[in-house]
């Protein structure tokens, strides 16, 4: 068994299971459950520390019954090294403070092999240093508790609309599972000088409701499930949502689904929004966070 470290435990996240425990037990308490949460398929949840963004996070994970799903396809981004197409764990197990999970080789090693033009293995260190996959597992970890589940880790790389959309086929018959849940793992506009960028438009008083605008502006169009859009959107604007791809990935996918399934009600909301912190002046910076949920009827 070869097991993939938490790599960020104590960092991003406490390394003390009893103080982690009551953390998300208190973030998911203040969380309201939606009314459509028995027919969730997929959820955007952001990836910073817990202290920024968790309550937030929290408004996605909150709909997961853990009863309905045994595996979940994470899609994050890889924040520190480039490539493209997508990068798979050579782990077995991913660990976390309430213990492993197993991770789903069998449909990795299937991947690699109809796809070795797009999935590939990631070196240990490209794969541990990346902390977009890691931070969902504890909250995945503790709604599941001792449930016997596994999880499909896919570290996005650098892409457009058109790999995204044959990423997207190559990952379909996994949407299509009923007992499959996807994660996507993305924050949203990283703003300030910091991160080059500070687009402001001034029809707002502050940059931080600029901000959110931006952001609003792309769930919209994400709640359309547009993925033609949503590519237009960061042609024009630039957004630094470092999800971007993992987001278009999923939205090429229900493009499909809803071709094969015309019978079926598909919908994509916003669950939350925040900001890490509220700009005032060019002085400033900012991580926008959101919580979208995906549910099929």
């Amino acid at each position: 068994m070869s097991i993939r470290l938490a790599y960020h435990c104590g960092s991003w996240y406490s390394n003390n299971i009893a103080q982690l425990s009551n953390e998300l037990n208190g973030y998911l308490s203040k969380a309201k459950k939606d009314s459509n949460s028995d027919n969730l398929k997929s959820i955007i949840v952001p990836h910073a520390g817990y202290t920024w963004c968790a309550d937030t996070a929290a408004k996605a994970f909150i709909n997961i019954n853990p009863e309905k799903f045994n595996r979940a396809v994470i899609l994050g981004p890889s924040h520190h090294e480039y490539f493209e197409g997508c990068g798979l764990s050579k782990f077995s197990n991913f660990q976390t403070p309430f213990g492993n999970v197993k991770i789903d080789v069998e449909t990795n090693n299937m991947l690699l092999k109809e796809a070795p033009e797009t999935f590939f293995t990631l070196p240990e260190s490209v794969d541990l240093n990346e902390h977009s996959i890691e931070q969902e597992m504890p909250f995945l970890k503790y709604i599941f508790k001792d449930k016997n589940f596994s999880i499909l880790p896919i570290m996005v790389g650098d892409s457009n609309l058109r790999n995204n959309r044959n990423i997207g086929k190559l990952l379909y018959d996994l949407y299509e599972d009923d007992k499959t849940l996807f994660v996507i793992s993305s924050d949203f506009c990283h703003w300030g000088k910091r991160f080059g960028y500070t687009y402001y438009d001034k029809s707002y008083e502050t940059p931080s409701e600029s901000i959110e605008a931006l952001d609003k502006a792309a769930l919209e169009i994400i709640g359309r499930m547009n993925s033609e859009q949503l590519d237009d959107y960061f042609k024009k604007t630039r957004n630094t949502i470092c999800g971007r791809n993992p987001i278009s990935i999923v939205l090429t996918i229900i493009e499909n689904y809803q071709k094969n399934h015309n019978n079926k009600k598909v919908s994509f909301e916003c669950a939350g929004y925040s900001q890490s912190e509220k700009v005032k002046s060019f002085n400033g910076s900012s991580v926008s966070y959101a919580a979208g949920v995906n549910f099929i009827f």
